[in-house]
């Protein structure tokens, strides 16, 4: 498996659990689910960013060749 690959897939599993964790705030909004969700959609940005990041260093390797 390629770096690409495994950030769809850590990508995946974090949109994944923000989804999880927004129900349990509706149903019961704390002070840690909030936390949890905020920590989510920081690793989700992290991650879409090295996303992008790796997206054009390969095209930029493309346009080289």
């Amino acid at each position: 498996m390629d770096s690409k690959q495994a950030l769809r897939q850590e990508l995946a599993a974090l949109q994944h659990e923000l989804r999880r964790v927004s129900d349990a705030i509706e149903r019961n909004r704390t002070c840690d689910l909030e936390k949890h969700a905020r920590l989510l959609r920081d690793n989700i940005a992290l991650c879409e960013t090295e996303l992008q990041q790796h997206s054009s260093a390969l095209q930029s390797t493309v346009n080289q060749a």
